[in-house]
């Protein structure tokens, strides 16, 4: 079962970013700029939500960028095509502005070099998306069948 952060490991992890990110994630312009985009693609309210919840995410060091198209096409069953698209406006409006302060907390040891309580670690894996099992390939019927049809 996936783990769900909680409201306070959220606002740890809020308290240790750069301040240009923090203004970010709560910024009304970048708000706007993700409603506008999801209304030119025609996205539900729900699908914009998933799309805001995922650019927080990103904004916060909890969804690498370059996670965030996979994690949208899976989690709103949309186009990789539209995906792309919707990224590219993305990286457009809100990212490029914050690529120093991304990548600075990107960089494998931003948080490591912040400590952190005990009870508010968890896997970045399980806010990021749920593990996929893979496809089983069918079964060969090596052995003798008598009820199989031969070819």
């Amino acid at each position: 079962m996936e783990e769900k952060p909680t409201k306070e490991f959220f606002w740890k992890t809020y308290e240790k970013l750069p301040e240009d990110l923090k203004e970010a994630i709560f910024s009304e312009s970048n708000n706007e700029a993700v409603k506008t985009i999801c209304s030119r693609f025609d996205l539900s309210e729900d699908q914009t939500s998933l799309i805001a919840k995922y650019t927080g995410r990103v904004l916060m060091g909890l969804l690498p960028l370059k996670e965030l198209p996979i994690t949208l096409e899976l989690e709103l069953n949309i186009d990789e095509k539209v995906v792309e698209d919707i990224i590219k406006e993305l990286t457009y409006a809100i990212f490029k502005h914050l690529r120093v302060s991304l990548n600075k907390i990107y960089s494998d040891n931003y948080f490591d070099n912040i400590p952190i309580e005990e009870d508010t670690k968890i896997k970045k894996s399980a806010i990021i998306n749920k593990e996929q099992k893979p496809k089983e390939e069918p079964t060969k019927y090596e052995e003798y069948d008598p009820y199989r049809e031969t070819l």
